[in-house]
């Protein structure tokens, strides 16, 4: 009996951990992508799509370490409506980011011919982020969802 639970706290432990990592790699992944636009690592004044891509990949898995990161705090309990809300929020967000950050791209945005990040995507993006945040904040297991 007490062998099971000091496994179960050590793999708790371990997943834990490794949530934090993916935490911080996303983190760190984000901030090079928008690191290019404030430091001499940019070459060009228009956004290329790489650039793009890296700030969304590390803005998935911000998200994506976020969700994992508050199933765990639920625990065995089941999960309320406002964790399912604040899921299909989070979802709503990083598409409207990623929509918005690759418009030019998909023919949708107004610079066709030279791709451009301007400020209706950078606007688009941000609040993509704003929702994703507020969608993180609806999955934390409060007192009065048991």
């Amino acid at each position: 009996m007490a062998a099971d639970r000091s496994n179960n706290k050590n793999a708790a432990l371990v997943l834990g951990s490794l949530l934090l990592l993916l935490a911080l790699l996303a983190v760190i992944v984000y901030l090079y992508g928008k690191a290019t636009y404030f430091t001499a690592l940019k070459q060009s004044p228009l956004a290329g799509p790489l650039e793009i891509i890296v700030i969304l990949f590390g803005l998935g898995l911000v998200s994506l370490g976020g969700v994992f990161g508050l199933s765990r705090l639920w625990k065995a309990r089941p999960k309320s409506f406002a964790y399912d809300f604040g899921l299909r929020l989070l979802i709503t967000g990083y598409l409207m980011a990623f929509i918005s950050a690759m418009a030019d791209y998909f023919g949708m945005g107004a610079h066709h011919i030279l791709p451009y990040f301007g400020p209706l995507q950078a606007a688009g993006v941000y609040l993509g982020e704003v929702v994703i945040a507020l969608g993180l904040l609806m999955m934390f297991p409060y007192q009065g969802h048991e």
